[in-house]
């Protein structure tokens, strides 16, 4: 139940622009090309899609892979960890708490919940550093009358 309210926020998260973004990019070209339009930018949000999971998956990974090291003490099992957080990240935890033995499975669900949590962390400080990006580079140019009368008050 821990999971699914994090679940549900990525997918509003990422469901509720496509149709404003898939309305802007056809708004802007002439009418006969708007497939070209809406093509290429499907192509082009797949393909950003597609590597942005692919960072999001090597760094839950690496976080799992930071939580197990922390967590396993014993020589056997630390040799194991890269084999049971791939097996983490492919969601077998089952399979991956058979190394650990009895309690492994309640210490790989905290774990992946802490890597999930920080992950959700960055992925969120990144988005906000688009969009501030994005606002202070799209925003409205001032005129030099607006920033000379600007310049001027700030001398008075």
């Amino acid at each position: 139940m821990a999971i699914i309210w994090p679940m549900l926020l990525i997918g509003i998260g990422t469901g509720l622009p496509w149709g404003l973004m898939d309305d802007l990019s056809v708004s802007v070209v002439p009418k006969e090309r708007a497939g070209m339009a809406t093509g290429i930018f499907s192509t082009m949000r797949l393909a950003g899609e597609a590597v942005a999971l692919a960072a999001a998956a090597a760094l839950l990974l690496a976080l799992m892979q930071s939580g197990l090291a922390q967590a396993l003490h014993d020589p056997r099992a630390m040799a194991s960890i890269p084999a049971i957080a791939n097996d983490m990240a492919a969601g077998a935890l089952e399979q991956a708490s058979t190394q650990l033995g009895e309690g492994g499975k309640t210490l790989l669900v905290s774990i992946y919940a802490g890597a999930f949590r920080v992950m959700l962390l960055v992925l969120a400080a990144l988005t906000v550093a688009g969009a501030l990006a994005a606002w202070l580079l799209l925003r409205p140019a001032r005129s030099a009358e607006a920033r000379g009368s600007a310049a001027g008050r700030a001398c008075t």
